[in-house]
């Protein structure tokens, strides 16, 4: 009804609606890790959102085979009142892990995110760095089988993006499969054997991803001139 009633509003004042994905299809194969580039609004979120299921598509569908674990916003799945221990089996509920795995894995969570000292803080008195690497410790105990990352990771030190990119590749190890938004072509270079590019809700080139990033970056050069 509310979707309607809005519908007619913009109808009314002569507003489309924005759309931000359009025409993109492709598939995922097991153990592929996978990295999604392209300008601020090209629609990399949303094609984030839309693969863990935060919203469905208003056409065409999503299949996604597997136990998914994601990091898409700062702070996402967190409770800034609650204590940084009592965010760990929050989180890790809401990807589902029961309190009991939670309760086997909460001294290597802590351990892999560094936060220790401050596990029983409010997480309002966190740094964004420190949301990031709690975030990331309690998804990748999941034990996923699909891991999707925003680009939170960005927000970490050198030290523990270092930290984060040894567990990825680990995961690739294991056959999982990983998808993730970066706007570091050197990152996605050394950890993607696929890019996609977006560009305005479309889907501009798929390929491997030393042939994709050069596409990319080179329209970025020629845009620049």
């Amino acid at each position: 009804m509310l979707r309607g009633y809005l519908g007619r509003l913009f109808k009314r004042k002569g507003v489309e609606p924005f759309v931000a994905l359009k025409n993109i299809s492709f598939s995922i194969p097991a153990g592929q890790t996978v990295g999604v580039v392209g300008l601020n609004g090209a629609g990399k979120s949303t094609l984030l959102s839309l693969i863990v299921g935060l919203c469905p598509p208003d056409e065409g569908a999503v299949v996604v085979n597997g136990k998914v674990a994601a990091l898409l916003q700062l702070g996402a799945g967190f409770h800034p009142d609650l204590s940084g221990r009592e965010n760990v089996y929050m989180n890790a509920s809401l990807l589902g892990l029961s309190a009991e795995k939670t309760e086997k894995a909460f001294d290597s969570i802590v351990d892999f995110s560094g936060v220790g000292q401050f596990i029983d803080e409010p997480l309002r008195t966190y740094s964004s760095g420190m949301y990031v690497r709690l975030a990331f410790a309690v998804a990748i105990h999941v034990d996923p089988d699909i891991l999707i990352i925003d680009e939170v990771l960005s927000v970490g030190d050198q030290a523990f993006q270092s930290k984060c990119n040894a567990k990825i590749l680990e995961f690739k190890q294991q056959g999982k499969t990983l998808v993730f938004v970066s706007h570091s072509a050197a990152t996605v270079q050394s950890l993607c054997e696929r890019a996609l590019w977006l560009d305005h809700g479309e889907l501009v080139m798929d390929g491997e991803a030393a042939q994709v990033l050069e596409a990319y970056e080179g329209r970025g050069r020629l845009a620049a001139r």
